[in-house]
């Protein structure tokens, strides 16, 4: 596995984070990265229709909500517990596999961890390769201080495609396509065929999604309000 680069000086206005504490102190606008999973479903259920998309950091409290409110749909990779129905955290399903008019919570590893903990962040919305143009027509109309935060800081940084798609992005942001190389660079860490091996139902089809460049024109939002993110879609139509 290639070395972690050396993050970027601190007053850049577009740098990646590289330790937990960086997002968890961000003022300004944070660019939030799970590349497989969370943020292309957070994507595919925007796409789907869904109005009423929340995100969760406690998998206790996700599923009391889908306990109480019955016509919500959980989306997690966790096991959530014997009786608990569930979708599982798959793009592919988000977009193609549930009802677009019920409810969807998301609870997940990483992606839902890093969200909740940009408490103090202005302005958060969740990027990955399907949303990169839509994401950067709004970033450039909306210019700010951006710290680009990729989700397995809050889980496992072995999950190197998001800092891959993080890096990929700082540059994006700067005018400068890289998604060729950085897409090379994801299939030569062996994670594309590690994460299909460990989903056999949707792997292939979610990478198809996730592996993308464009497919989405959604720029999910997300307020936080007594810990829980609110989504909604700050594309410019």
């Amino acid at each position: 596995m290639p070395p972690t680069p050396l993050p970027p000086p601190a007053d850049a206005a577009v740098r990646v984070a590289y330790e937990p504490a960086e997002a968890r102190a961000w003022t300004g606008r944070a660019l939030v990265i799970d590349l497989f999973r969370f943020s292309n479903t957070i994507c595919a259920l925007l796409e789907s229709g869904r109005g009423d998309i929340r995100v969760y950091a406690s998998p206790p409290r996700a599923v009391a909500v889908r306990k109480i409110e019955k016509d919500s749909d959980l989306f997690s990779e966790i096991n959530l517990g014997p009786g608990v129905e569930q979708y599982d955290n798959s793009p592919y399903t988000a977009l193609h596999g549930s009802d677009p008019a019920r409810t969807a919570l998301s609870v997940t590893n990483s992606g839902s961890p890093a969200v909740t903990a940009l408490t103090m962040a202005k302005e958060i919305l969740i990027a990955c390769f399907a949303n990169f143009p839509a994401l950067v027509k709004y970033c450039r109309s909306r210019p700010m201080p951006t710290l680009i935060v990729p989700a397995c800081l809050f889980y496992d940084r072995r999950h190197v495609e998001d800092f891959i798609c993080a890096r990929a992005l700082e540059r994006e942001l700067a005018g400068e396509d890289t998604y060729a190389a950085a897409l090379q660079e994801i299939h030569a860490s062996g994670r594309v065929l590690d994460f299909m091996t460990t989903r056999p139902d949707t792997g292939r089809r979610d990478m198809e999604i996730a592996l993308k460049k464009g497919i989405f024109g959604a720029v999910p939002r997300v307020k936080l309000v007594n810990g829980v993110g609110t989504v909604d879609n700050a594309a410019i139509l």
